[in-house]
C-alpha cells in the first residue's frame, strides 16, 4: 500500500495544473506482458496534422516521463508517417536501436462529439423566525426556499487514443486507453488532463512505476 501510495503522489502535481478532466471509458492491457520494466527510453508520438498541437502534447507526455525517472524523446522526429510500414519493419527496429528507444507511446484523436448537458438551478434555505411547534412548519417552511432555474448548455467532448508498445518485444502492443475530456479550455489543458489520466493508468497497470522515487530510497 506504501508503494502505491509514493507511485500516485508523484503525479499529484499534474493533477493540480489541469482545468478539464479526461475520463477513461475505456483499456485493455496483455495480461501476460510482465512489469513494470525499466525502460532507457521512451518515444511519444503525438498523431496530429496540427504541428503546433502535436508539439504541446508530446512536449507535456515528455516531461512527465522525465518527472518519472524516464528516458524520453519527440517520436514524431523519427517516427513519420511515410515510414511507419510493416514492409520497414526492419529499417524500423535500426532506428529504434540507433535512438536507444525501448518503448512507444502513440496517441491519437478519435472523435469529435458535440453534445448538452443540463446545469441544475441553484437554490438557498433562509430561516426565518418560527418559534413553533411542527403544526405550522410545512407552511412555513415552503415560503423560506429560494431557487434558481436550471438549463441546458452546449458541450464538446473529445475522445483520445494512448497505445503503448514494448520495443523489446517486437513492438508489441501491452496497453491501450481511451478517455473523454469535456470541454478543455485549450490544447494544453487537454494535453496536461490527458497525460495524467494515461499515465496513472499505465502506474495501475503496472507498465510504468516511479523511478525517481525508487532512486531516493
Amino acid at each position: 500500500m506504501k508503494k502505491t501510495h509514493y507511485l500516485f503522489l508523484a503525479l499529484i502535481i499534474i493533477a493540480a495544473a489541469c482545468t478539464s478532466t479526461s475520463n477513461i471509458v475505456a483499456s485493455w492491457q496483455d495480461d501476460t506482458y510482465k512489469g513494470p520494466k525499466d525502460f532507457k527510453k521512451i518515444a511519444v508520438v503525438a498523431l496530429s496534422y496540427n504541428e503546433s498541437n502535436k508539439l504541446t502534447f508530446e512536449k507535456v507526455f515528455i516531461e512527465r516521463l522525465q518527472f518519472m525517472g524516464y528516458g524520453a524523446m519527440y517520436g514524431s522526429k523519427i517516427l513519420v508517417p511515410s515510414v511507419v510500414k510493416k514492409e520497414n519493419k526492419d529499417m524500423l527496429e535500426k532506428m529504434m536501436k540507433d535512438n536507444g528507444v525501448d518503448a512507444v507511446m502513440i496517441m491519437s484523436l478519435l472523435q469529435v462529439k458535440d453534445g448538452t448537458r443540463y446545469v441544475p438551478g441553484s437554490g438557498s434555505y433562509t430561516p426565518g423566525s418560527y418559534y413553533g411547534g411542527y403544526h405550522g412548519y410545512y407552511s412555513y417552511s415552503y415560503n423560506n426556499y429560494y431557487s434558481s432555474p436550471g438549463y441546458y448548455e452546449s458541450t464538446t467532448s473529445l475522445y483520445l487514443e494512448c497505445n503503448f508498445y514494448d520495443v523489446g518485444e517486437n513492438g508489441k502492443l501491452i496497453s491501450s486507453i481511451q478517455t473523454e475530456t469535456v470541454d478543455p479550455s485549450d490544447v494544453e489543458d487537454l494535453a496536461d488532463s490527458f497525460s495524467y489520466t494515461i499515465l496513472t493508468k499505465l502506474i495501475s497497470q503496472g507498465i510504468l512505476q516511479n523511478k525517481s522515487k525508487e532512486k531516493k530510497k
